[in-house]
């Protein structure tokens, strides 16, 4: 039987359902596993963009769970072609190329891009300034990886909106850090609704709401949810989030730029492989309780050197909107990031890598804003796991982290991790969280940790008694 590989390489915000293949006229007998390859988009701030084009030169696959160079890369497909990442949207998939993989268990994917040939064009037609920082082998490991000669679709979701991100260093340009994850469909579900609001008496869809779906951590606070994918309403409200890992989530939506609509944070949304959970929300107006407050909205991070604005919202006693209200903001660290504000508007100019909190007061009431602060730009070459070595006893857990360094030793605290049970040993249970992984000690024995970015790795090697 053949096996179809379905790569949906999927830009910014929103996931887009992978289409579903049918070859009637490929025969299995003495066939290898058949593998046919998808890009498909998911929302990107599109309105002052004409078109996100990257030339993908080749797609393979490894069985070995690493990407730091062991086992065998088996070739998918060559397309050597560009594709328009704007112009496939909620799901849309344009075919990449066709290829035979031999029989077994793919874990990793490796996609390699041209740089020269790839290229960011706004409205007026101008191309946009990319910094590329020199990295054309772009990686990701397989959720659920398809084995044997059954029939299954890998997508990959290349997501576009952490993966370009303009003057985040105050250059001017696009920053191109890489965000992909892949998944086995046949073992993926979605969430999809419609977000609206009822601002000024008229209830109406949301355009461009942000949906982002988090994986909480256990026992942390809500900082330390993994973002695990992300969406964006079309003009309609409509938003679909695909390819999620079965499980329960916490889903978070809003208008981040629109401070006088408060977000709805939904927890305990489950997601079962081949159903699609209906989440639609109103996005109530803020001060609805009908009491006085002081909402900021905005973005949550910046590079050092780059700039972002927050707004706030701010009501009267009754709840009303008050018109042109006077603001005072506050960092927690000015040496972190700087604030400027002018009424309701601020401006945050990062200064050093960290985290900072931005407080707007008002009346004697106020909000507060955290904002991630990011070092750099540059690929990543090192990665550390701490500790480097653990001994458990049978039932035991701990917490490990990544630490991921630039060439100038710079710790990077904005790109995805990738961690295994490297030899699928049966003594550790291995749950992960951005740069965070709990292990639980099942059986007495040796197993090897191991984390993984942009293509290096480190590991750690536990011992349960």
């Amino acid at each position: 039987m053949s096996r179809r590989v379905a790569m949906p390489l999927v830009a910014a915000v929103l996931l887009a359902a992978g289409g579903c293949y049918q070859d009637d006229s490929v025969t299995t007998v003495n066939r290898k596993p058949f593998a046919r390859v998808l890009l498909t988009d998911a929302p990107f701030p599109y309105d002052s963009l004409g078109s996100v084009n990257v030339y993908v030169v080749r797609i393979e696959a490894n069985a070995a769970g690493d990407t730091s160079g062991t086992g065998t890369w088996v070739l998918v497909t060559e397309p050597g072609k560009s594709f328009d990442l704007l112009a496939l949207q909620q799901g849309a998939t344009a075919l990449l190329g066709e290829g035979e993989l031999p029989a077994g268990q793919y874990h990793s994917i490796r996609m390699t891009i041209d740089t020269n040939r790839s290229s960011i064009v706004w409205n007026s037609a101008g191309q946009a300034p990319v910094n590329w920082h020199a990295q054309s082998a772009i990686y990701t490991f397989v959720d659920y990886p398809v084995s044997g000669p059954t029939q299954g679709d890998i997508v990959v979701d290349f997501d576009l909106g952490q993966s370009f991100q303009y003057n985040y260093y105050g250059r001017n340009e696009f920053d191109f850090t890489p965000h992909l994850r892949a998944i086995n469909s046949a073992a993926a579900g979605a969430i999809a609704g419609t977000v609206t609001q009822s601002y000024g008496g008229t209830t109406g869809p949301v355009r461009n709401a942000q949906v982002s779906v988090f994986v909480p951590y256990p026992g942390q606070p809500d900082s330390a949810w993994y973002l695990e994918a992300t969406g964006r309403s079309d003009p309609a409200g409509h938003y679909k989030v695909a390819f999620l890992r079965p499980g329960s989530y916490v889903v978070r939506i809003e208008e981040p730029f629109l401070p006088y609509l408060d977000p709805v944070v939904t927890p305990n949304v489950h997601v079962a492989a081949g159903d699609t959970t209906p989440l639609s929300v109103l996005l109530p107006n803020a001060g609805s309780s009908g009491a006085a407050y002081v909402r900021i909205s905005g973005p949550t991070s910046v590079g050092v050197g780059g700039t972002i604005t927050l707004f706030a919202a701010v009501g009267d006693a009754n709840g009303n909107p008050v018109l042109k209200p006077s603001v005072s903001w506050t960092s927690s660290d000015e040496t972190t990031a700087s604030v400027t504000g002018v009424g309701d508007t601020a401006s945050v100019i990062g200064r050093k890598q960290g985290i900072v909190t931005i407080t707007a007061t008002s009346g004697g009431l106020s909000d507060s804003h955290t904002v991630q602060v990011a070092g750099s730009a540059a690929p990543v070459a090192s990665v550390t796991v701490v500790p480097a070595s653990a001994d458990l006893a049978v039932g035991d857990s701990l917490a490990f982290r990544a630490e991921l360094r630039d060439s100038d030793g710079t710790l990077l605290l904005d790109r995805p991790v990738s961690w295994i049970n490297a030899d699928n040993s049966a003594t550790i249970q291995l749950y992960s969280y951005g740069t965070t992984a709990i292990v639980w000690a099942r059986a007495a024995g040796t197993a090897v940790l191991r984390a993984t970015s942009e293509g290096k790795a480190g590991q750690a090697t536990i011992t349960v008694h």
